[in-house]
């Protein structure tokens, strides 16, 4: 398996090098990759969220934000609000997909704008992602009017679960991936797409030079993408420092191996 560098921001702790360098993964970890593994399905995204009950966008593209963190990553790259969600929904669409997103049943409580994690730090911590929370909060406006519109194809999950990740399962393959909930044993794992969200961002480049005109670079989405990323793992509670996990499970045994634990922001 290719190994995957480290979080920005993160650093690697004795602690961390010792876990990496004797291969300890815990017996959780392994049977929750053994029994939550599912074939993928390229039609949606959802977000790396552990709160998708086991029959929620089962095998979507697990990515932060679903569609929506896409359109967050095109606005850090000088894209206007309604340009963000117009092009990423074009190119979803385009290739028989429907623009993906989320939000979960603690909305409006707390001063919380939405319940993806991902979105709401973006808008509440704007300056550690670059962005302008004004600009986020107009994409997240757009979103929802277009999905009560009924004008495009939009998959709206809303969560119902208290956030109780055990970890973080970055995918490397193509061909599987692994739920996030296991509902029997109740076990939660963050999930991320890694390989998969590559191919979506260098085809979503492709189709913008070649189908819109515009010269967007698949280094700078990649760029963009994971400092957004690298942001909510380490502000969102939910999230820093837990331990993270390269999983591969398109062969007959699953491959696992530690990374490290995600950054922390204070």
């Amino acid at each position: 398996m290719t190994e995957i560098p480290a979080p920005e921001g993160a650093k690697m702790t004795d602690q961390d090098q010792a876990r990496k360098e004797i291969g300890e993964i815990p017996t959780e970890v392994i049977e929750h990759v053994k029994r939550m593994r599912v074939p993928v399905d390229n039609t949606g995204a959802k977000c790396v969220d552990g709160g998708y009950h086991e029959n929620e966008a089962v095998g979507e593209m697990a990515i932060p934000g679903g569609h929506l963190g896409v359109s967050m990553a095109m606005l850090k790259l000088g894209f206007s609000p309604r340009e963000a969600f117009d092009l990423v929904d074009a190119y979803v669409e385009d290739n028989g997909g429907r623009y993906g997103w989320h939000t979960d049943t603690h909305e409006g409580q707390d001063g919380v704008e939405t319940g993806c994690g991902h979105c709401n730090a973006a808008i509440k911590q704007a300056e550690k992602y670059g962005l302008s929370g004004q600009s986020v909060q107009e994409l997240l406006d757009i979103v929802r009017a277009e999905q009560e519109s009924g004008n495009h194809e939009m998959e709206l999950v809303v969560l119902d679960r208290e956030h109780d990740e055990h970890g973080i399962l970055v995918v490397t393959g193509t061909k599987e991936t692994v739920k996030p909930w296991d509902e029997e044993r109740n076990i939660q794992f963050f999930i991320y797409d890694q390989a998969r969200h590559q191919e979506f961002l260098r085809g979503m480049a492709q189709y913008l030079r070649e189908q819109e005109g515009l010269e967007v670079r698949y280094e700078d989405l990649v760029e963009a993408s994971d400092s957004e990323t690298n942001a909510t793992l380490g502000l969102l509670a939910s999230s820093k420092g837990k331990p993270m996990y390269a999983v591969n499970v398109d062969g007959q045994n699953p491959e696992i191996s530690y990374l490290q634990d995600a950054p922390v922001i204070e």
